[in-house]
């Protein structure tokens, strides 16, 4: 190629957020670099203002790599925009830290991207570190399990209502149309809200059963306690429910998530000055109830059309 010559884009871009990921977003990256194979690729890290090291080692690591630092945690929505912004792929391809992606799995989800112009989104189940086979999928939406997608079986690709975020390809054409992932999800769910608008505008979402990811499941989530994680996780499920259902949804699952919470708080307290398991118990029932409150709140105080 001579001077000035300008390089093709890449066909791909591989977008990983790190908060404190320590010696697995090593591992990540190093499972990239072997599976992308013939596909140009770039890959851009997201630093949400760790302090183990790892973003340091994996820079080292992988110099190419393009880096993104943030000042302070934005969250999983946010950093994947901020990437979404500077990446120069068709298809981009979101793969969390704690996931190692098998050598095959890009190739193979590149591939069915590229034989169906109407897929937007793609993913594939998980095996967790015990060997366990997670689906990594769900054919049915939060809070409307009647609403199932017909999925087929053996190894063809097919259609799902949503896959998750720990592995996941999107097209850049889908994304010009329905948007990035929504920011007003803090942590989880966003994955969930994007293939729902993927769908919503006619999108088809679809999983992979013959490859997998291995994903250490809750590798960075390690850093946050089991009740802040199931915070944000009714927090968001909440969100979702007034985003695509209706406000009065949202409230009545605040509601029940909140009463809930207090319930289990009445129910442990006691117990709770002699068992380590009924203190933990009082974790996740405050998390809930403090969810639960926030929902009715924003609820009473939202707009109509919010």
């Amino acid at each position: 190629m001579g001077a000035g010559a300008i390089s093709p884009p890449p066909a791909l871009s591989v977008i990983v957020v790190n908060w404190n990921g320590g010696d697995l977003l090593a591992l990540c990256l190093d499972s990239v670099r072997g599976a992308t194979g013939s596909i140009s690729a770039e890959v851009l890290l997201v630093d949400n203002a760790s302090s183990d090291g790892s973003i340091e080692r994996a820079a080292a690591a992988l110099p190419e790599a393009r880096l993104i630092r943030n000042n302070g945690n934005l969250g999983f929505a946010r950093a994947v925009n901020q990437a979404l912004e500077v990446a120069a792929g068709e298809f981009l391809l979101l793969l969390n830290p704690d996931a190692r992606i098998e050598r095959h799995a890009i190739a193979r989800m590149f591939e069915v991207m590229t034989t169906d112009a109407r897929i937007g989104i793609i993913g594939c189940p998980s095996v967790d570190e015990n060997g366990r086979l997670v689906p990594g999928y769900e054919i049915s939406y939060p809070g409307a399990r009647s609403q199932v997608v017909a999925a087929a079986g053996g190894d063809l690709p097919h259609d799902v209502a949503w896959v998750s975020g720990a592995c996941l390809m999107a097209r850049r054409e889908m994304i010009a149309e329905i948007g990035p992932l929504d920011a007003g999800f803090f942590m989880y769910y966003e994955d969930v809200d994007w293939c729902y608008r993927a769908r919503a505008a006619a999108w088809r979402v679809v999983t992979l059963p013959d490859v997998t990811v291995a994903h250490h499941l809750g590798g960075n989530s390690a850093h946050v306690s089991p009740a802040e994680t199931e915070r944000r996780t009714m927090v968001s499920r909440i969100r979702f429910y007034g985003k695509h259902y209706s406000r009065a949804r949202a409230m009545v699952l605040a509601a029940r998530v909140g009463g809930a919470g207090l319930l289990g708080l009445m129910w442990h307290l006691i117990p709770a000055s002699a068992s380590a398991a009924h203190r933990r118990a009082l974790g996740s029932d405050s998390a809930r109830l403090r969810a639960g409150l926030a929902g009715l709140l924003h609820g009473r105080m939202a707009r109509p059309n919010d």
